[in-house]
């Protein structure tokens, strides 16, 4: 399967806490975190997570308790990760094992109790049969009673519907530098693609910038629900007001009948 890319490069991985569009909600405003803990709290065994970014959801699981292979495409987030892991104990850091590799090249000798895909991952792999083909990889990797959790964005109702929209923000990161983010939204209805064309201005710096692209492919409730059901998981929840409204949030059971048909 082809590979996916992000271009989640140096810069990217510095901003991303602190960055509208990236990280700055979920390190601000905590909402992820609880709802993962929750999820888990009868999970037992090691916990897959696929795209660990900066560690925002990967290191409270670990100072939890939980035992966690984490895997990211780029070296840069995972050098993030590193450093926040320098300010906690030991027991934390020997809870994480990091990878740095595409998802779908990702292979391993045993099975996960519970696999966690946080921060809208799925919608970056911007085609319906690679979003298919990671929740089926997800199926193989978990136990018979293994569970499925993650969060991804709704569809921007208001963007999709005029079709290219602007947008401008500020923010600073933990250095004392002020960015300005320019955004330009791109719908591509008939294949459900939202591109971000990102531009990081330093404040008062003509010169220095910085350009990016995102593709997500977005997904409608409807198809999610197939979408699951088509890859062997039963749904066990769906919480339509994560992060105030703006996210859906998935809990789903693999389905034992289905692992006992593919085996015989």
């Amino acid at each position: 399967m082809e590979a996916y890319h992000i271009d989640y490069d140096d810069f990217l991985s510095e901003i991303y806490d602190y960055s509208p569009y990236f990280g700055k909600e979920r390190k601000e405003r905590g909402y992820a975190t609880p709802f993962y803990l929750h999820a888990l709290q009868n999970t037992q065994g090691k916990i897959l997570e696929f795209a660990s970014c900066t560690g925002l959801l990967t290191i409270p699981l670990a100072k939890a308790g939980y035992k966690i292979d984490s895997i990211d495409i780029s070296s840069f987030m995972q050098t993030q990760i590193r450093e926040k892991l320098k300010k906690e104990s030991e027991t934390v850091r020997n809870n994480i094992s990091l990878y740095c590799c595409d998802a779908f090249d990702y292979e391993c000798d045993g099975i996960y109790d519970a696999i966690v895909i946080p921060d809208s991952f799925l919608l970056a792999l911007s085609d319906k049969e690679k979003q298919k083909g990671l929740l089926k990889k997800c199926y193989a990797l978990l136990g018979s009673e293994g569970i499925i959790v993650f969060d991804i964005f709704k569809p921007w109702n208001t963007i999709i519907m005029d079709h290219e929209v602007k947008q401008c923000s500020r923010f600073r990161t933990n250095k004392g530098e002020c960015y300005i983010v320019f955004v330009k939204h791109f719908i591509n209805t008939k294949k459900q693609l939202h591109r971000f064309d990102f531009k990081h201005q330093l404040y008062g710096d003509e010169k220095r910038y910085y350009h990016h692209t995102i593709t997500y492919r977005y997904l409608l409730r409807e198809e999610l629900y197939l979408l699951l059901a088509e890859c062997g998981f039963e749904l066990l929840l769906f919480e339509e007001a994560f992060n105030f409204g703006k996210n859906y949030a998935v809990i789903g059971k693999k389905q034992p009948m289905l692992e006992t048909q593919e085996k015989g």
